[in-house]
């Protein structure tokens, strides 16, 4: 029987991720909505250590009105020791600006290790992301080098485990500058704080508000209050 766990423990971890986001003298307030569908699974036998991993995202911003962003991504991966995953895969990105005629296309190759304990403590369960990704955009001629790292705790919500509540939190860092404007150091950190459900065997959601705030070198910093909802196949 798992221990009971006061209120106080999930809500202080909340406060925390919620409050990384770096303040600015001045930043600039949009509403959005990102939407997104991620499978994973094995590949071949049930004991395989091959893994894939396949995800499309809608994202909508100047008040969710307008088509932001679209992407998609596909890996594959290798599980290197139990619950320990070691990822390599391309992305597609299309973006477009207010203001600009044409999308800008990007190509990106990432690699990635996921991790995930083996128990929960005090009925909190821990698991990581740790990204590194090239980016290559279709007018520019430079690659651009960016980390992020990805801390994302989740805790039942009632018996069953079937509800949970969902808080994570991501930090990007550029590791070089680029002609087509990344700057190194700190680029943007994302706060996340909702509720997970399990709508079958291998299917669950999670649904919740995120905040993005991005570092922007030649305009006013951006804050972002994003509806999230993600879409999670489990084969």
């Amino acid at each position: 029987m798992r221990r009971p766990v006061s209120w106080q423990l999930p809500f202080a971890a909340a406060l925390w991720l919620l409050c990384s986001v770096p303040a600015a003298a001045e930043v600039v307030d949009d509403f959005h909505t990102w939407g997104a569908v991620v499978a994973t699974g094995t590949l071949g036998a049930a004991d395989s250590p091959l893994r894939f991993w396949a995800e499309g995202q809608g994202r909508f911003n100047d008040d969710s009105s307008r088509r932001n962003q679209g992407l998609l991504r596909v890996a594959g991966g290798y599980e290197i020791a139990p619950r320990t995953v070691l990822w390599a895969g391309y992305g597609y990105f299309t973006t477009d600006p207010v203001g600009v005629a044409d999308d800008i296309v990007e190509h990106r190759i990432w690699q990635q290790l996921t991790w995930r304990a083996a128990q929960p403590m005090a009925g909190i369960t821990l698991s990581t992301r740790s990204r590194l990704e090239q980016r290559m955009i279709e007018s520019a001629e430079e690659t651009g080098w960016r980390a992020r790292q990805l801390v994302k705790l989740t805790y039942p919500l009632g018996a069953g485990e079937r509800v949970y509540l969902a808080l994570w939190d991501e930090v990007f860092v550029n590791l070089d500058d680029t002609d087509w404007g990344a700057d190194d150091g700190f680029d943007q950190n994302r706060a996340f704080a909702g509720v997970g459900v399990r709508l079958a065997p291998h299917l669950r959601t999670e649904i919740g508000y995120m905040n993005q705030y991005v570092a922007r070198a030649k305009r006013d910093d951006a804050s972002n209050h994003v509806l999230s909802l993600t879409l999670f196949l489990d084969f």
